[in-house]
């Protein structure tokens, strides 16, 4: 097979979303019981534009694949996630760092998170997929970037690591996914790193025909919550609400989330 993994040929993989949480009882404790008692609502911090996995509207909606996760886990505890409005993902890092955000909607883990969550376990997972222009025939891989561009959102997982591995890529800030995509697309960037799920959603909804991708890098997304560290009740409750997923569970919230994708 080519080097080159098609966004057609993608269209046959679109299904293999690996979802981490196995099956089993949502049982609270005493101590949950009362936390929950006493506390109806938590705050909610949330990347406000990275659809497919999750965006605030124009009405300050959270809306996505996550979005649908985090209704579902509401409606297993009955309690509310109240979603704090950020204009960027810096600006929502700030706000988590300074303890404004009882949770974070969707995160990786990774040891400087860690100074400030506890995290659950991991509820989606999506290998991170390496992006260029057809006409670049010459790059195969990340170790192949050196010297080039490559186009990143601010504080996403991939740059601590893409800085430690390879210093020599020249990382591009861009204010999303498309935009990076598009700066691709464009060869005004050489490449842009992505999660698989994300980038096919996205090519395909831009039209970017031009754009492959290059198999599987060594990064991936492992999508958790993220509670505030010094909640310790919160964040157990949190981790049986994502333990208690089933396939059912995640087949109707992807079924949901693709059908309200094509209106």
């Amino acid at each position: 097979m080519s080097r080159k993994i098609s966004i057609k040929f993608l269209s046959l993989l679109s299904g293999c979303w690996v979802f981490y949480a196995s099956a089993s009882e949502l049982t609270l404790n005493p101590a949950e019981q009362s936390y929950l008692q006493e506390h109806s609502e938590i705050s909610m911090c949330v990347d406000p534009d990275w659809l497919p996995y999750e965006k605030l509207n124009a009405q300050g909606e959270h809306i996505g694949l996550v979005a649908k996760y985090m209704a579902l886990f509401q409606s297993r505890l009955m309690i509310t996630f109240k979603t704090i409005k950020t204009s960027s993902w810096d600006e929502t890092q700030k706000l988590y760092q300074s303890g404004a955000c009882d949770i974070v909607s969707a995160l990786n883990k990774t040891p400087q998170r860690e100074q400030y969550f506890n995290f659950t376990q991991a509820y989606i997972e999506s290998p991170a997929v390496l992006l260029l222009n057809e006409k670049n025939q010459q790059d195969h891989s990340l170790a192949d970037l050196s010297g080039k561009t490559l186009a990143m959102v601010k504080g996403y997982v991939y740059e601590t690591k893409l800085r430690e591995q390879y210093p020599e890529i020249k990382i591009v800030y861009m204010p999303n996914m498309d935009e990076a995509l598009k700066k691709v697309s464009s060869g005004e960037v050489t490449a842009t790193l992505g999660p698989l799920f994300l980038a096919f959603a996205l090519t395909q909804e831009q039209g970017l025909d031009n754009l492959v991708m290059v198999g599987n890098t060594e990064y991936k997304d492992e999508l958790r919550i993220g509670i505030k560290k010094d909640n310790k009740i919160l964040a157990g409750m949190l981790d049986k609400a994502v333990l208690s997923l089933t396939s059912a569970d995640h087949a109707a919230i992807k079924k949901s989330w693709s059908g309200e994708r094509k209106h």
